[in-house]
């Protein structure tokens, strides 16, 4: 039981502060204690005058005076539920500690902390709005109790509050065979009225859900409050919602004074208790809502456990049922709010501000962060979170709410005539505002607020909030690709996201970004958009041979490490352990906002009827998100994420996630995109002069062993050329390995195949002039982030590291002192490694760069065959399928690689030497390559309606899946979207012309309104050509062979 036991007391830890003392503790009418539980702990038969002797006889030899005031006070005024609760030691430690501050007339302000550190005491002078919010402050940081007990003297001078912590005592078979079954049986024939979810309460599901129990709660639940919980627990259970019930007039047996109370009963899944309460407890601070008593227990479930809370608080004035329910909706919502909104609603400068309201205001702040810091203007997050929050701007940023609540209430939308009015009205006041970054901050939230086109606002039980914004409203001067199709942003509990996409059916990766300090998060946060824009322009630039354009979802995620390293100035030297914990901690955390994003993108596409009617859209056009896996993203996530889409019904919930373990082609586990950067990095080496198979040549790679590209090139390269890639440098987010003699490949394979980082690298294998930097020291970090700029090789692949790593103003580093660069040859593996500008820097001096949208295509190209086999066949054909249709991707990858290669280098060749314009360097020929293949399938997808007939695209649609997968799925293609299934067949036509006949050919020779009916006499003339070539091959031509290449030339 919670109780202390008597080898264990607490002791003392006196930080009494002189204040008013307690009176001298007026005696109420004698009250008998009673046991409220179900009777699962023995009855100790004790008279409450025996106690009182008993006590007394302890206390004595301390003081008999102050024990003759205070224990009969203590007795008269503690609710029975304290006595129920715990246990006559810890009783004991409390009156020491009352008798000892009586004596000395102090205020009673105590924290007892028992000496095996399982159980903190707070004995505070009386209870008061907040009290719980600060104690909770005061836990140790690194802890989270299991348990809780709070309690408040009759007279409410006192307040008793217990945290347990350690691991618990589960239910064992004999206790629920002998105890706890047969009590609940005895129950359950007694009651009268039937039970809710009777299925609940067999004696085999009981006996499963007691055994999840800790001994401790259930020898002290009364039967009303078990039942209850077990129905909650039911509930929350493998997911992550609360569930919150109330009842009003609630009946306490310990209070007889007429007191309104309400009785708040909760259940929070896959939380730390610790945040539980810290979330909890605010809210009820800023509600001003007194807490009487509260418990909190830990029932384990898979994967986690289940808070179960019950607290009793005293109604406010007037409080109404209405007012009852948002405090009921906010309760259920309020751990999934940042901290920044809860600040704001607990403030009391923001009392024009309720919880939801703050929220939208914080998801605003959020979303602007980067628009506002563009140019000249420069202003942090927190500022502009204290300029709409402040009371002087309320009036302004409270109505920017409602417009922005009126025009997507689903039961009381807002007439558009007055959305107008409003507008104009707030226009005008925003107008007056003197403050000018203040103003353009309003300014630019009525513009998303007044034209975003969907959120999911009032879906119950959302996660976060989440706002399909006009992209326009975003737009600056840096995004140079054009206005995307569709931009979602997300934010939720210390996280935000960006989803951008720059067609209908659009494909791209989720990446994660966990800055580790409070500088690292504000640039990654000023530049959320950018990063998102960046990465969906480049991907829809990659997106060329699929039928989806580019996407990609960034999830920045504030680690808490974050809020700590901006209390500190200096650097701490973190122990094993501190960074083991901190390693859980922050994949918690990861995993917490990728199921919590990735909901709330659900929210907005899924077309399930109950859903949908708390949605209001404006420009009603289904949207479509297609993901894959990228930075931080483990299978865990993908196979949660792929469950998740089902669980809520997606229609193409298989397609919604790529990469998945079972029913997927795994990135990491084969290699894609790697595939693809090895082809091009080969076909680019033979044109600098370097035959790879037969002669050595020199990489130096940033990404790391443990990563999907670097650790997958690691091996293709070794399987390709042996000894000859001599690897020279090499460097991840533990450590730098550097060796002019090439790194041990072996070491590296092992490392790859373990999936362990360079800091398991064995220095041994290293030879007399290599060296080894981790990022523990700043010399180390300096080494570690410079390696890419001083190594020199033959060519560089860049295959992991932060976006923008190479930029406009740090170039130079790149070059030598004597002018050249350190590798003639970049290979961009990763995406957007090297800035825009840096790339014209680089390729001015003479470096030839692969651009990443072309580099490393490969693997979104796998997620697109992935997900065209999953949108036809179901999850056990696919899986029997898989092994053979692995292999025909892998080989059309390495195909599709080698073709843009060696188009990219053909056109290069066609004017080296010359003085180049940018569309001539050899980045900007990866640039009209995507930007005609791409500019080619828009103008046909828009003709192919007009030209032939839905049937006959199907046919060719056909054509274009690979052959295995086209004899597997039959006549299954007419279940696919028709925007979807017309894409595809225009990126196929598109890129047979392109690649077969180059980009002047399609640019000049074919007239743009004839596109679609050219490549489809393109494709009737392969098809004749190849007819012909079958006749030729084995009838014994001598020149069968040359005849072939002349005929396809």
């Amino acid at each position: 039981i919670l109780g202390a036991k008597e080898d264990d007391a607490e002791s003392i830890t006196n930080n009494s502060r002189s204040g008013r003392v307690c009176p001298a503790l007026s005696r109420l009418p004698e009250r008998k204690l009673s046991d409220r539980s179900m009777g699962w702990r023995k009855s100790d038969d004790v008279v409450e005058e025996a106690m009182r002797k008993s006590l007394l006889h302890d206390l004595v030899s301390d003081s008999r005076a102050s024990a003759d005031q205070v224990v009969p006070w203590f007795m008269d005024n503690m609710p029975a539920d304290y006595f129920d609760q715990l246990n006559k030691d810890v009783w004991y430690v409390h009156l020491k500690a009352l008798s000892a501050l009586f004596e000395m007339r102090e205020t009673p302000n105590l924290q007892l902390t028992s000496p095996c550190l399982n159980y903190i005491t707070f004995l505070k002078p009386h209870n008061y709005t907040g009290l719980l919010s600060e104690m909770i402050k005061e836990l140790p940081q690194h802890r989270s109790p299991t348990s809780v007990r709070l309690f408040t003297s009759l007279d409410t001078y006192l307040a008793v509050n217990v945290f347990g912590y350690g691991e618990q005592n589960l239910a064992q078979e004999q206790e629920i065979e002998g105890r706890y079954w047969p009590k609940l049986k005895e129950y359950f024939d007694e009651r009268k009225e039937p039970l809710d979810q009777p299925h609940l309460f067999t004696k085999e599901a009981l006996q499963e859900y007691l055994r999840k129990c800790p001994s401790s709660y259930l020898n002290l639940c009364s039967a009303q409050r078990f039942i209850k919980q077990r129905i909650q627990y039911e509930k929350v259970k493998g997911g992550e919602h609360v569930d919150v019930q109330i009842e009003r007039n609630y009946k306490f047996h310990s209070r007889e004074d007429g007191l309104s109370l309400t009785l708040l009963s909760i259940a929070a899944h896959n939380h730390k208790t610790r945040v539980t309460l810290e979330t909890f407890s605010a809210y009820l601070a800023s509600a001003h809502l007194d807490i009487e008593f509260l418990y909190v227990d830990r029932i384990v479930d898979e994967g986690g456990a289940v808070d179960v809370m019950s607290i009793l608080v005293r109604d406010p004035p007037d409080a109404t049922n209405e007012a009852w329910e948002v405090i009921r909706q906010d309760l259920q919502r309020v751990k999934w709010v940042d901290d920044a909104a809860l600040q704001a609603f607990n403030s009391s400068s923001t009392a024009s501000f309720d919880l939801q309201q703050a929220e939208i205001l914080c998801a605003l702040c959020n979303m602007l962060h980067g628009k506002m810091n563009v140019e000249s203007t420069k202003i942090s997050l927190e500022q502009m979170l204290n300029a709409v929050y402040a009371e002087e701007y309320s009036l302004v940023a409270a109505d920017l709410t409602i417009l922005f609540e009126g025009r997507f209430h689903p039961k009381h939308t807002m007439p558009l005539q007055k959305q107008e009015a409003l507008v104009k009205d707030l226009r005008e006041r925003i107008g007056l505002i003197v403050h000018k970054r203040i103003r353009m901050l309003f300014d630019m939230m009525l513009d998303v607020v007044s034209t975003s086109r969907k959120t999911n606002l009032f879906v119950p039980n959302r996660r976060g909030l989440t706002i399909s914004v006009d992209p326009v409203q975003l737009q600056t001067s840096k995004h140079t690709a054009g206005v995307p199709y569709g931009v979602f942003f997300t934010h939720g509990r210390r996280c935000n996201l960006f989803h951008v996409r720059f067609r209908e059916h659009s494909r791209g990766g989720m990446r994660v970004a966990t800055p580790n300090g409070p500088e690292e998060y504000t640039l990654r946060s000023q530049n959320h958009y950018n990063e998102a824009y960046g990465l969906a322009a480049t991907q829809q630039a990659k997106n060329k041979d699929i039928a989806e354009g580019g996407s990609k979802a960034v999830l920045l995620v504030k680690l808490p490490q974050v809020d700590k390293q901006v209390k500190t100035s200096k650097e701490e030297k973190k122990t094993g352990e501190e960074l083991e914990i901190m390693q859980k901690e922050k994949e918690s955390y990861i995993f917490r906002s990728v199921r919590m994003m990735s909901d709330c993108l659900l929210d907005l596409i899924c077309p399930a009827e109950d859903l949908q009617q708390h949605i209001v859209a404006y420009g009603n056009r289904q949207e479509y998100i297609y993901l894959g896996p990228d930075e931080q993203i483990l299978p865990v996530h993908i196979n949660w994420i792929t469950q998740q889409a089902k669980d809520r019904k997606l229609p193409y919930a298989t397609a919604f996630m790529s990469s998945k373990p079972a029913t997927g082609i795994n990135h990491k586990e084969y290699g894609v995109t790697s595939e693809g950067v090895c082809i091009f990095l080969d076909v680019a080496l033979r044109n600098i002069g370097l035959t790879p198979e037969e002669e050595p040549f020199t990489l130096k790679m940033t990404g790391g062993t443990s990563g999907d590209v670097a650790g997958n090139a690691i091996k293709i390269l070794n399987r390709l050329y042996g000894e000859n890639a001599r690897i020279v440098g090499l460097v991840d987010h533990r450590a730098c390995v550097e060796d002019p003699n090439g790194l041990d490949h072996g070491e590296l394979l092992r490392l790859v195949n373990n999936d362990l980082n360079l800091g398991d690298f064995d220095t041994k294998k290293l030879s007399s002039i290599g060296a080894f930097h981790t990022r523990d020291t700043h010399e180390g970090r300096t080494m570690c982030d410079s390696m890419h700029n001083r190594i020199e090789a033959n060519a560089f692949l860049p295959a992991g590291g932060l976006p923008n790593t190479i930029r406009k103003d740090n170039w130079e580093k790149f070059m030598k002192a004597d002018g050249e660069p350190s590798a003639p040859l970049i290979v961009e593996a990763a995406n957007i490694f090297i800035e825009q500008e840096a790339r014209v820097k680089l390729t001015e001096n003479g470096v030839l760069i692969v651009k990443d949208s072309s580099a490393n295509k490969c693997g979104v190209i796998c997620s697109s065959m992935e997900i065209m086999a999953n949108l036809l066949l179901t999850e056990p054909e696919f899986v029997q399928f898989k092994e053979g249709y692995v292999k025909d991707v892998l080989d059309h990858l390495r195909n599709l690689a080698r073709r843009e290669a060696d188009l990219m280098f053909t056109e290069y060749k066609k004017t080296a030497g010359d003085d180049m314009d940018w569309s001539k360097s050899l980045p900007g020929i990866a640039e009209r390559i995507s930007q005609v293949m791409n500019s080619t399938s828009d103008v046909i997808v828009h003709q192919l309606p007009e030209t032939i007939d839905q049937t006959e695209i199907l046919e060719l649609a056909k054509s274009a899946l690979l052959p295995s997968l086209r004899t597997k799925s039959g006549d299954k293609l007419k279940v696919v979207a028709k925007g979807y299934i017309n894409n595809l067949v225009a990126k196929w036509l598109s890129s047979q012309l392109v690649y077969h006949e180059g980009l002047d050919y399609v640019q000049r020779s074919i007239p743009k309104n004839k596109l679609a009916e050219a490549s489809l006499q393109y494709v009737e003339e392969t098809k004749r050509i190849d007819k012909m070539i079958e006749k030729l091959r084995g009838h014994g031509i001598e020149e069968e062979k040359e005849i072939i290449e002349l005929i396809y030339q």
